[in-house]
């Protein structure tokens, strides 16, 4: 008796249980909200190596020093500053002589040096274009690597908030048309979940679970997602 009795008690909370899950959740509605701009970048970054190769270190370095100052002056022709110009360390390769058998033997055949030039200014399009027209420089027998130049916005924090600003109140009116039509009203925010921000280029549809941030373009656009859910109160 005491058995079937305890049997009852847990069915009977069970039951419970699953009716309040039930009321709970018609009670509740989750929507999501999304807003978007579009941006501008205000930060450009460009980078090219200068390489060269000689049969002593001195020789090389010499090779090295005057391409260096030749990419350092056709900047500063572009109009770039000193301070928007940064030369990082120059890296040594040691490339060993093979014997007959092609082993490596311990005279040096020749050096590689390479150094990198970077450039950051708020210029965007002076960025852009130097990053198109320094090849020209390889006609003087310049060694040049040129990577692709990189566009960034500053003001991302703030473009950030205004943008969940908005998206919190696209949600808002998505769940007032929803409660409307149910015959019920919008009460308290019970949850609320931001999504990753996604910067792509114009007119994409790039997404991706841990943002994207597209620094090919200067010209983008900021996207931002809130789930949020609500309280559902009837209509008085």
């Amino acid at each position: 008796m005491a058995l079937i009795l305890a049997l009852g008690m847990i069915l009977s909370a069970v039951l419970l249980s699953k009716l309040f899950v039930r009321v709970r959740h018609e009670q509740a509605i989750t929507v999501k909200g999304y807003a978007e701009k579009d941006v501008v970048a205000d930060i450009g970054k460009f980078t090219c190596a200068c390489s060269v190769r000689g049969g002593s270190l001195q020789e090389a370095h010499a090779k090295l020093q005057a391409g260096r100052n030749r990419v350092m002056d056709y900047l500063k022709q572009k109009q770039f500053p000193a301070a928007d110009i940064a030369a990082k360390t120059v890296q040594i390769v040691k490339v060993a002589r093979r014997d007959a058998q092609g082993k490596e033997t311990n005279e040096v055949e020749y050096y590689d040096l390479t150094q990198w030039i970077t450039v950051t200014s708020g210029n965007v399009a002076a960025i852009r274009d130097v990053s198109l027209a320094i090849a020209e420089l390889i006609k003087e027998g310049i060694d040049l690597s040129i990577s692709p130049p990189e566009f960034f916005i500053s003001t991302l924090p703030a473009t950030k908030l205004e943008l969940l600003a908005k998206a919190t109140c696209d949600a808002y009116r998505r769940a007032v048309v929803l409660a409307e039509n149910s015959r019920g009203r919008v009460g308290a925010l019970i949850s609320a979940q931001q999504g990753v921000l996604q910067i792509t280029e114009r007119n994409s549809t790039d997404t991706s679970g841990c943002g994207v941030y597209d620094t090919a373009t200067i010209e983008k656009t900021a996207k931002a997602v809130v789930t949020l859910e609500y309280a559902i109160e009837p209509l008085r």
